[in-house]
């Protein structure tokens, strides 16, 4: 697997920080493996971790009646290399809005939510450009999921 800094250099979050800044962050991931079918995490509960994926893909599905876990559920994203997941773990409300499930096998990098807010916020120019980053990717997997459903709608 590579390194979790060179995992981090090629994310779209990460991109354009500075090598301690990565120095940083990476310290605080560990890498993961999981084998296909594996549910990284479910819509509804308490979200720990942040993750950027290595290796693979992850399905992000929501639940499509107003009780999660319960009736039809649609993936409304997919994951590729380098791209990251599970926002809710470093801001706003902890709760994963959605769940991971891995297409096939997969290398990931996870990162403790908290650890990397409380980083965040003592470096408030890379929490800055982080969270940039972060509201833009916010804003597209929006629209794309806006997309997804519309699909389910016709």
């Amino acid at each position: 697997m590579a390194s979790i800094k060179e995992v981090l250099t090629r994310s779209e979050l990460f991109k354009g920080l500075s090598d301690e800044d990565l120095e940083k962050v990476a310290a605080l991931g560990r890498e993961e493996v999981c084998g296909a079918g594996t549910v990284i995490f479910t819509e509804g509960s308490v979200a720990e971790d942040f993750y950027i994926l290595n290796e693979g893909k992850v399905a992000l599905d929501m639940s499509l009646t107003p009780t999660p876990g319960v009736g039809r559920r649609v993936t409304v994203d997919t994951m590729i290399n380098g791209q990251s997941f599970g926002w809710s773990a470093v801001g706003g409300t902890p709760v994963y809005t959605m769940s991971a499930r891995c297409v096939g096998p997969i290398k990931v990098v996870a990162i403790d939510g908290k650890r990397l807010q409380s980083l965040l916020q003592e470096n408030p120019d890379m929490g800055y450009r982080v969270m940039a980053r972060l509201a833009a990717l916010i804003s597209l997997r929006l629209r794309n999921m806006r997309m997804t459903l519309r699909l389910f709608h016709r």
